[in-house]
């Protein structure tokens, strides 16, 4: 990589894969935070450059810092599937709701897998659904044919969470419109649903067009707190670690 100058500094056309890295590596340097989840993007994908996982980490949690939702949801995922750190659930469930918190709608997904699954986290049954919603809203197929079938399953208030009760009608309008979205195996569901409803619920699935229609306008700010979620465990963890550190 060729030192910096003056003149290369406002060099608006790249003569090669190190100058597109250096002139990223000024900006993010500076604090430029989108110019840092580009950087760990390069290092992560190996784009320009050698892959370099530790740099990429580095990168992402500096934008995650600086309140990059993308940032914090790559970190999420990258601790719920331990690509090159340590599987950590929690460390997983805080970046996925840091990021669900700004609207991040793959991090509102998988933060409400965590929920529904109790994987890492305690089980929330409302929780997860609330999440559903919100990712729905914003065009996750995945999150849309999820949420169809808790409608179709409902649940009697696991681990505390209230119950939510079987919609059949729901459901199949979920499936129709996660199909509608890309999602694959939302058609099969669609179908074999559908084939099932009476003539009273079909109408009322019919009128479902939207994901609105289906959630209610009181899914749109209905959230889960991050305190009243996260500050117990956080705390568990601390004095987990406290105590590792005392032998």
């Amino acid at each position: 990589m060729k030192p910096m100058t003056r003149e290369s500094h406002y060099d608006t056309e790249p003569h090669s894969s190190d100058d597109v890295v250096w002139n990223w590596q000024i900006l993010a340097e500076v604090g430029n935070i989108q110019a840092q989840l580009k950087l760990a993007l390069i290092y992560d994908h190996g784009e320009e450059t050698v892959r370099d996982p530790a740099k990429a980490l580095s990168w992402y949690r500096r934008a995650a810092d600086h309140g990059n939702a993308d940032a914090q949801c790559i970190l999420g995922l990258k601790y719920y599937k331990g690509r090159h750190v340590e599987v950590d659930y929690l460390e997983a469930a805080h970046y996925f709701l840091l990021a669900a918190d700004q609207g991040n709608a793959d991090a509102q997904l998988f933060l409400a897998m965590m929920f529904e699954s109790g994987q890492g986290v305690t089980q929330n049954i409302e929780a997860a659904f609330s999440l559903y919603k919100k990712s729905s809203l914003q065009g996750n197929a995945l999150a849309q044919f999820s949420l169809g079938m808790l409608y179709e399953q409902g649940d009697q208030a696991a681990s505390g969470s209230a119950a939510i009760a079987a919609d059949r009608a729901r459901a199949v309008a979920c499936y129709r419109i996660a199909s509608a979205s890309g999602n694959l195996a939302a058609r099969g569901y669609y179908e074999a649903l559908a084939d099932q409803l009476s003539a009273e619920d079909s109408r009322l699935a019919e009128s479902f067009t939207t994901m609105l229609d289906i959630t209610g306008a009181e899914s749109i700010n209905h959230f889960v707190s991050h305190s009243s979620i996260l500050t117990p465990l956080l705390k568990k963890k601390s004095k987990l670690a406290y105590r590792a550190t005392m032998g």
